[in-house]
C-alpha cells in the first residue's frame, strides 16, 4: 500500500467512527425527549393550573399587578406544555422512523446473506414502524397546525 491509500484508509476509518458515535448520540437525545416530553407537559400544566387559579383570586381582591404576573405565568406555561406535548410527539416519530430505518438495514443484511426468511421479518417488522412513523408524524403535524 501505498502513502496515499492508507492515509485515504485512516481517513474513511476516523469518518465513519466520527458518524457511529454522532448517530449514537442523536439516538440518545431522541429517546431522553421521548421519554421525559410528557413529564415537562403534566408540571406545565399543573403550573399553569395554579397560575390561573391565583391569578382569579388576585383580580378578585384588587391586586391587579399581581394577577396580571399571573397570567403571565399561566400563558407562559401553556406554551411550554404545548411545545413539550409537540417535542414528545416529534421524539417519538423519530424513533419509528430510526426503527424503521434500522430494520430495512437488517432485512437488506439478511437477504445478502441468503436468509430470505428472516429478510421478510425484518421487513415486515420496517414497515410496521414505517407505518407507526406516518402515524405519529400525521399526529405531531395536526398538533402544530392548531392555533
Amino acid at each position: 500500500m501505498g502513502f496515499f491509500s492508507n492515509l485515504g484508509s485512516k481517513i474513511s476509518h476516523a469518518a465513519h467512527s466520527i458518524g457511529a458515535k454522532a448517530s449514537h448520540v442523536v439516538r440518545k437525545g431522541v429517546k431522553l425527549v421521548a421519554d421525559h416530553a410528557g413529564t415537562v407537559k403534566d408540571i406545565a400544566d399543573k403550573v399553569g393550573g395554579v397560575a390561573g387559579t391565583l391569578a382569579t383570586g388576585a383580580a378578585m381582591i384588587g391586586l391587579e399587578p399581581v394577577a396580571a404576573g399571573l397570567a403571565g405565568v399561566a400563558a407562559a406555561s401553556k406554551g411550554v406544555s404545548k411545545l413539550a406535548d409537540v417535542a414528545g410527539t416529534a421524539a417519538k416519530t423519530a424513533q419509528a422512523s430510526i426503527g424503521a430505518f434500522d430494520a430495512g438495514r437488517n432485512a437488506l443484511d439478511q437477504a445478502r446473506k441468503g436468509n430470505i426468511s428472516n429478510a421478510i421479518e425484518f421487513g415486515k417488522a420496517g414497515v410496521s414502524m414505517a407505518q407507526s412513523a406516518k402515524g405519529l408524524g400525521d399526529i405531531t403535524r395536526k398538533k402544530i397546525q392548531r392555533k
